[in-house]
């Protein structure tokens, strides 16, 4: 500091200075005086010293490997820049040769901003620009009050199951399980309450349409899911469960779902449109040990009403994952929220390393079939590699054989209802 280099040459100037007005006025230049002058000048030169550290951290870059974040911070204030590019390319077929699938899309192109704005608020406003149509993702207000309790308003994920609430940026394969789509898990506006703590959660909300409905009656969302984990060895395990309630004014759900891949035009598991209300239930754990991951779920669905008789319908679908990084990394678990984070990469390449290698399995299920309701059934098997050339930059590379069966009510399945469909899919992700 500037300061700090000169404040002796200033003490010594305030000395002169001392003398020389002595000399000029005829005043008595005591020993005294000169020290109180010293003290006072130090004192300047301390506050001045102060002033410009300050005015350092209003414009802040944090660097990471290798990228940097850009934010600016005035007193309680934060402005963080996030962002992500997900570029994706998939080859698909199927048996009955509904389908033959060569494409490529920008899964995501986000831009957005996040911080503070004062000691307990907290704001987050995120935007995506992949398509035709420029959607809204989060966008929320947060509050944590005295008693602990963080409240939040605005759009976002109500609290369900692990993999929804997971980042995409941070998920093993390129498209979540398929039970998250099939049954309407999605961002909606809303109010929720979380209490935690280092390692335990619980959040509840209640919620009604999303920036995306125009309806007068949108219906109702009332969710809760809570989660518990603890450390173990050289990595950690959790458990969780979520109860969501949903209820349509107007209209009914439609559950259905598409293959792997994301770009696949057919969805060939539907039950078309078959009930108001419908009320899951969600179990999930994660088990993290040095190199090695394995996680999963499985949620019920009780659809009212929806039944060929009249009477309820049940669906259900899930997961288990097994993962490994080859290269010694460790998949990162967030126990305080209950979510899987980024990893640290131990050799990026940017540093003429190899990155972090990770190959990984899954077995996913979805069945919507039960009380004449033949939406159909589909296993899907699925290998993946990663690789990730710093912490915020990964190749993904997802192989998956889908087969299908009972699904009547899709015709691309023909007469029988059943189906196979195999894919291939590659993307290149950055983000920050």
């Amino acid at each position: 500091m500037i300061i700090q280099k000169h404040r002796a040459g200033i003490l010594r100037s305030a000395t002169a200075v001392a003398a020389l007005a002595a000399y000029v006025w005829g005043v008595p230049a005591s020993a005294q005086s000169i020290e109180e002058l010293k003290e006072q000048l130090a004192l300047l030169a301390k506050r001045i010293e102060e002033l410009e550290k300050k005015q350092e951290k209003n414009v802040v870059v944090k660097k990471d490997e290798p990228a940097s974040e850009l934010g600016f911070a005035a007193g309680d204030f934060t402005f963080n820049v996030r962002g992500r590019i997900f570029a994706d390319a998939a080859w698909a077929s199927d048996n009955d040769n509904a389908m033959d699938l060569s494409a490529t899309e920008l899964r995501a192109a986000r831009l957005g901003i996040e911080g503070k704005a004062g000691a307990r608020t907290g704001y987050k406003f995120e935007v995506d620009f992949a398509g035709d149509e420029v959607e809204l993702k989060d966008a929320f207000l947060s509050y944590k009050a005295d008693h602990g309790v963080t409240y939040q308003l605005g759009q976002f994920n109500p609290p369900t199951s692990m993999e929804e609430l997971t980042s995409s940026r941070h998920t093993t394969f390129m498209e979540r399980s398929s039970y998250t789509d099939a049954f309407g898990f999605a961002r909606q506006i809303g109010v929720s309450a979380t209490i935690g703590g280092d390692n335990y959660s619980v959040s509840a909300g209640a919620f009604r349409g999303s920036a995306g409905t125009t309806g007068e009656k949108e219906g109702e969302t009332l969710a809760i899911r809570g989660h518990y984990g603890d450390k173990i060895g050289d990595g950690a395990w959790m458990l969780g469960a979520s109860i969501r309630y949903r209820n349509l004014e107007e209209g009914a759900f439609r559950y259905r779902q598409r293959p792997h891949q994301h770009l696949s035009t057919l969805r060939f598991i539907d039950t078309g449109n078959v009930s108001s209300k419908d009320v899951l239930y969600g179990l999930e754990a994660a088990y993290v040990q040095g190199p090695f991951h394995a996680t999963g779920e499985w949620a019920f669905v009780t659809a009212d009403n929806a039944a060929a008789n009249g009477g309820n319908a049940s669906f259900n679908g899930g997961f288990v994952e097994i993962g490994m990084f080859l290269t010694d990394e460790q998949r990162a678990l967030k126990l305080g929220q209950g979510v899987w984070d980024r990893p640290k990469v131990n050799n990026p390449v940017d540093e003429g390393g190899f990155g972090a290698w990770q190959i990984a399995a899954r077995f996913d299920r979805i069945d919507l079939r039960d009380k004449g309701i033949f939406g159909g059934e589909m296993d899907t098997y699925l290998l993946g590699v990663n690789w990730y050339l710093n912490r915020y930059a990964r190749m993904m590379l997802n192989l998956s054989r889908s087969d299908i069966e009972n699904a009547f009510g899709v015709a691309a399945n023909g007469a029988d209802g059943e189906n196979s469909v195999d894919a291939l899919g590659l993307r290149f992700q950055v983000d920050w």
